[in-house]
């Protein structure tokens, strides 16, 4: 029968093919929805149901938990400095981090290669280390008290390292990064035309670059801005280990300090009222993101001719050594020297100077499991979130599953939560029967899990969405099932976005903080738990900048790991994503 005719006198038969699934669409359908439903949405139902007086078990509906946050002064206390905090960090990282890249991008500044290995290894080292390397340097028997002793004789050393200041500058070194590589990216696509037109009229190259350039990528500045407004104030271990002992809190910690005086009730309303402010930021962040086309940036403008330094090159660049030289090299040099010390507070000279710190970190039982289970809990987690994110990136991109963005935006909804916000939830959804997880190694790792499964759709998703659907199909036409077709051909196209998505949700397994400080018990404890206890211990600073020194190794290794990833996925015609 001819081909039209059969169609013809069968009108409904694409329509009602349309509706049909396949059995693999529906086994990945019902997966997702149990995994995505326990791990994501369940929790934040309960934090929800919690904050209002309510739970599964009944209750009166109440207002009282945010009636407290409006009547307790502390909560505006806390607020005012996350705010002053988050501010005084987006300002300063803009200033830094866009200086810095116009330089890299628009002049012919001679160190650019080496600039960017600086601000790469300045952004992995974890931000709780970078405070502990400031009071390693600007504390009363810091480095810096020594050398202006040494060389002044001064002896009135009054600097406070401990302040929502040292916060500020503390989370600018570690976030400026970001603004960097938003702006270079941004600078390098901007089609530069225009900025030549000026000069041509009679514009300097510096005063076209202000008028011209500066407003093109101001839509990058104010995106990256709000991600780092965001960033900084869902941040705990800064504002915890530099803020905390003066006796300032931000909302992070005030969440922190409710919990541990078990006041579930302003814990829960402050987690809601947290997750408003930062998940509408990152909501909002995202927004410019997709708008920022109107920029005019191109993706075929021709190269801009560089602004020469002239007389000021030699300037410029003692500058921005000078500046890498705070911003990287000092902490990193503190906790590298404070790891090899016999004790924090010795001189610097040959005798006091040893190997036995990182001999002695991996003699001591609770340090040895604690690793243990921080890898133990990384790769379980890490590699259940990548199957995940495998499954709503297929969702989402290779079916016509009505509904399926909204499957994925739940899925990603964690990417908007502070982490002390996933452990309160998490703490609250699994503390009794029928489930009972607390007080086990598995209320962390289905927390870490929630934590990961977004990071791990970033990374697959862009490279499900470019792959060419011909491929699949040209699959079928020659027999291959569905499930034959995904295995050979989507699998291994998508396999460089798994593994980086997989590696980075291991390194911040090693890192994390407030997730594992507020859901371990004993035996179950971390290496981010040793991290942020053991200096409050007899081991003081020198321990805990061996383990920093570590944790730096493993970070560095595993980054290089994903930029080889990368590279390939790059070869291949995907695109490059990670968050760290």
């Amino acid at each position: 029968m001819d081909l039209k005719i059969f169609l013809r006198k069968n009108k409904g038969l694409k329509k009602h093919t349309k509706r049909l699934r396949s059995p693999l669409e529906v086994v990945i359908l019902l997966i997702l929805g149990v995994l995505i439903g326990s791990f994501i949405l369940y929790p934040f139902v309960i934090l929800v149901m919690k904050s209002f007086g309510l739970s599964l078990d009944g209750g009166a509906f109440s207002l009282e938990g945010y009636k407290r946050i409006i009547r307790d002064t502390y909560n505006y206390t806390a607020l005012r400095n996350t705010l002053y905090v988050a501010s005084g960090v987006t300002v300063l990282t803009s200033i830094l981090g866009g200086a810095l890249g116009w330089i890299v991008a628009r002049t012919d500044y001679a160190y650019k290669r080496f600039t960017k290995i600086l601000v790469f290894l300045n952004f992995i080292i974890p931000s709780y280390i970078v405070a502990i390397a400031w009071i390693e340097f600007f504390g009363r028997n810091g480095y810096l008290s020594r050398i202006l002793y040494k060389i002044f004789g001064l002896s009135n050393y009054n600097m406070r390292p401990y302040s929502l200041e040292a916060v500020i500058i503390v989370m600018s070194v570690h976030l400026y990064p970001l603004v960097f590589m938003a702006i270079t990216n941004a600078l390098r696509k901007t089609d530069s035309s225009l900025e030549d037109a000026a000069v041509i009229s009679g514009a300097s190259r510096l005063k076209a670059a202000m008028t011209i350039t500066l407003p093109l990528v101001m839509p990058s500045f104010i995106s990256i801005g709000l991600l780092i407004f965001s960033r900084t104030i869902a941040n705990f271990g800064v504002p915890a280990v530099l803020a905390l002992p003066v006796g300032e809190e931000v909302l992070t910690t005030r969440i922190y300090s409710s919990l541990t005086n078990l006041d579930f009730q302003l814990v829960t309303a402050l987690s809601i009222f947290l997750v408003m402010i930062s998940g509408g930021i990152f909501l909002l962040s995202n927004l410019l993101l997709k708008r920022k086309g109107f920029t005019m940036i191109t993706g075929h403008s021709k190269k801009p001719r560089l602004i020469e330094l002239g007389k000021h090159k030699k300037t410029l660049t003692t500058c921005v050594f000078i500046f890498h030289i705070l911003t990287t090299m000092i902490p990193l040099a503190s906790v590298l020297i404070a790891s090899f010390l016999k004790r924090w507070g010795l001189s610097l000279e040959i005798k006091h100077f040893t190997l036995n710190n990182y001999l002695l970190l991996f003699r001591h039982e609770i340090i040895i499991r604690a690793f243990g289970n921080s890898i133990f809990y990384g790769l379980t987690a890490a590699t259940i979130a990548a199957c995940v994110g495998v499954g709503v990136s297929y969702i989402s991109h290779k079916t016509n599953i009505k509904g399926k963005k909204i499957i994925e935006l739940i899925a990603s909804l964690p990417m908007a939560f502070p982490n002390i916000v996933l452990a309160v939830a998490a703490a609250l959804t699994w503390i009794k029967q029928p489930l009972k997880l607390y007080g086990t190694e598995w209320i962390i790792i289905v927390t870490y899990i929630a934590l990961f499964i977004p990071i791990s759709i970033k990374n697959i998703g862009g490279l499900m969405q470019n792959q060419d659907a011909s491929l699949e199909k040209a699959a079928r036409a020659s027999g291959a099932s569905r499930i034959k077709g995904f295995v050979d051909i989507t699998l291994p196209l998508t396999m460089p976005g798994i593994k980086s998505g997989w590696i980075l949700g291991f390194l911040i397994a090693l890192r994390e903080i407030p997730i594992s400080l507020l859901l371990y018990s004993s035996g179950k404890e971390t290496i981010g738990v040793m991290l942020f206890g053991i200096q409050s211990n007899t081991y003081g600073l020198e321990m805990t900048s061996t383990l920093a020194v570590v944790i730096i190794v493993l970070t560095v290794i595993g980054n290089i790991l994903i930029g080889k990833i990368g590279n390939v996925k790059r070869g291949g015609g995907g695109n490059h994503t990670s968050t760290s």
